[in-house]
């Protein structure tokens, strides 16, 4: 895999420049615009410090040079940051020392920065320098003496402390000179005279090498990446991202747990490093993608070198990203199309083969990163997934999501990554989360290796029950307003439907009792709308027996609630643990008493004898059959048929409200 990304890198840096470097930064959900926040230093007299703000949108990432952090404990050299404590504290310095050790010190980034430092930064009791508020008339205190002063003899270093607290007061001072909030205020960058120093030449040149390996030319060895000989070589894979836990510079990991054993495990030519910095970070940028709080990278490896230009890898990769995108979570790409104007049109470019889907395979590594603790953890990577596959995914879920919007009504029914994420419980901790199970489902959709039919019909009945006992907490499942709590697991559970069609239609469940056609003869007397959801779900008779007990159950449920229960206590027969075919029965007479009770017997007794007749088959004597179905796929179906009731009663509402609304704009226009 490293060997196809490498070949990606090689493709890029084909007319390699900055723009290619630059980030993207996210805006909170909570504000409408966020800022660059220019601290504009003055040597010329006047105020020795000024700020001004503009906001951020391509252009500017690109002329302020916004290319990210150094990763874990690397020094850090940007002008344009996230964080104003490394701008405050350490990255002058670090900045003025790779020039020197670049042969750029005679330039002019290196003389005016040296002349910044001289000027407004001061140097601690251990030698670290840290920018002075007092140098800037911003306060007549001694404010670093104070604040060095209290954290000496602490356990933290006083060093850190004392250039968070600069970073507080100068950040407090230049929102309110600008009447900024924190949030809106997402990058900080320094000028000097009015100048961005992130615009010097010189600057761009570090960017541009601070990627490159340092390759010794003394050392000459086989790259372990393209296999040339006898080429300068080097194992200090530190300066890489998310590749270097591939080939990990920790002793343990090395051959002999000697340093020299790096060497005989991992090497690479200096052209391959630069080659797999470049792509890892374009993989990163174009090809990262998030379910919940899963991340996850799409790697493509070409079986051979693309005949491909740089344009062309770009356009086809930016092609694979919105197929992709989409079949993690089309409600995203729906949106980002701008909704269902034009969705047709769209539609059928996405559903269309990626070009050169013959030419590479795709390996999708899962992932969990804590950028404060620098953690990265490897959850799972699956590898050799032809793109044919996401194109034929995307295919089936748009004909069964169709197919549920002609059945159950237009909602949210496209079935994605992010969708089944919301169907299988997860364990969730503040830190970590459970994914196991979640990506035993993805393996099986990337790779078409078979999953349990009734494992997955366990989750979705452990996911009921979250949302019937109130057990959210711990889990991935949010708890929804409360009132919603019915509808948000019928809509859930219907769609759990839809994954096991789209399953058994793929091929990919072993095991339990599969989907077949209804006997036609069995279902003539339910109503239409009925039917034809039997039908296309392809339900056999056990559970399509099952199914009707369950909306039958809902018809007496929803007269428990119009008679004023908060809840509906006949959803307490039901055993989420799982019903055997002897509690399935006693059920089913319960369920007499509870029609008759109600009064609605006569309204559903057609349903009822189609119920009955198909469970009269399996009573004991009844031509000798089994009871098929497993007590976890027994309480799977009952609650289908409930759902469907539910999802019936929503659409029926939604259509009297339409009508009524239609009735009252006619009448306002005869007035």
């Amino acid at each position: 895999m490293l060997e196809a990304v490498a070949l990606i890198g090689r493709k890029l840096a084909e007319d390699y420049s900055v723009a290619d470097l630059i980030k993207t930064v996210k805006k909170p959900a909570d504000v409408e615009r966020i800022y660059l926040v220019k601290l504009n230093f003055q040597t010329g007299g006047g105020k020795p410090l000024t700020v001004e703000m503009q906001e951020i949108d391509r252009s500017a990432l690109l002329q302020y040079r916004w290319v990210g952090h150094e990763k874990g404990n690397r020094p850090q050299i940007c002008l344009t940051s996230g964080r104003l404590d490394y701008l405050v504290g350490q990255v002058p310095e670090n900045l003025l020392e790779r020039l020197e050790v670049g042969g750029l010190e005679n330039g002019s980034l290196h003389r005016r920065l040296s002349r910044l430092v001289a000027l407004f930064y001061r140097k601690l009791p251990d030698g670290t320098r840290v920018l002075d508020p007092q140098r800037l008339e911003l306060t007549d205190e001694d404010l670093i003496t104070a604040l060095w002063e209290q954290e000496t003899g602490k356990p933290q270093d006083p060093a850190k402390e004392v250039i968070s607290g600069v970073a507080g007061f100068l950040e407090k001072w230049a929102l309110k000179q600008l009447g900024l909030k924190a949030k809106e205020a997402a990058l900080w960058t320094i000028l000097l005279d009015g100048e961005p120093l992130a615009a010097d030449p010189d600057y761009d040149r570090i960017l541009l090498s601070g990627k490159d390996a340092a390759v010794d030319s003394r050392e000459r060895g086989v790259c372990s990446v393209c296999g040339a000989t006898d080429r300068p070589v080097t194992t200090d894979f530190t300066r890489l991202n998310f590749l270097k836990y591939y080939i990990t510079d920790k002793l343990g990991a090395a051959s002999g747990l000697e340093e020299e054993g790096f060497a005989r495990n991992f090497q690479a030519c200096e052209e391959c490093f630069r080659g797999l910095s470049l792509a890892e970070k374009f993989v990163q940028d174009g090809l990262s993608l998030r379910v919940g709080r899963l991340s996850f990278l799409v790697l493509p490896a070409f079986l051979k070198e693309p005949e491909l230009s740089r344009d062309d890898l770009l356009a086809w990769v930016e092609s694979l990203k919105v197929r992709v995108g989409a079949f993690t979570d089309f409600a995203g790409w729906l949106e980002k199309i701008g909704g269902r104007s034009g969705l047709e049109r769209e539609l059928q470019y996405l559903l269309e083969g990626l070009p050169y889907a013959n030419a590479a395979l795709l390996n999708f590594l899962f992932y969990s990163y804590s950028e404060g603790r620098s953690e990265f953890r490897i959850l799972s990577l699956i590898k050799d997934v032809a793109p044919g596959r996401i194109s034929r995914f995307l295919r089936r879920s748009h004909r069964i999501a169709a197919m549920a919007e002609e059945v159950l009504g237009q909602a949210r029914w496209w079935l994605d990554l992010t969708a089944i994420y919301r169907l299988i419980p997860l364990n969730e901790g503040p830190r970590r989360v459970e994914y196991k199970k979640l990506l035993h489902v993805y393996q099986s959709l990337l790779t078409g290796e078979p999953i349990e039919r009734t494992w997955l019909i366990r989750e979705f009945v452990s996911l009921v029950r979250i949302f019937q006992a109130g057990g959210y907490a711990g889990t991935n499942v949010s708890q929804p307003k409360a009132g919603n709590e019915e509808l948000e697991w019928t809509q859930r559970l219907l769609q759990a439907n839809l994954l096991l069609k789209f399953l058994d239609e793929e091929e990919l469940l072993r095991g339990g009792m599969p989907l077949s056609a209804p006997l036609r003869e069995e279902t003539e007397v339910l109503p239409e709308g009925m039917r034809n959801y039997l039908e296309a779900m392809a339900y056999n008779e056990p559970q399509t027996a099952l199914f009707l007990l369950g909306y039958l159950l809902h018809q007496v449920g929803q007269k428990q609630y119009e008679r004023g229960y908060e809840s509906k206590p006949v959803l307490e027969k039901v055993n989420y643990a799982g019903m055997p075919w002897p509690k399935v029965v006693r059920l089913a007479n319960l369920l007499v008493d509870q029609l008759r009770q109600h009064d609605i017997l006569k309204y559903c007794e057609g349903l009822f004898a189609v119920m009955k007749g198909l469970f009269d088959a399996y009573r004991p004597g009844a031509h000798q059959q089994e009871w098929p179905l497993s007590p976890e796929e027994n309480v799977f179906y009952i609650l289908s048929g409930y759902a469907y009731g539910t999802r019936m009663a929503l659409k029926a509402w939604a259509e009297r409200e339409k009508a009524k609304a239609q009735d009252e704009q006619e009448g306002d226009a005869e007035r």
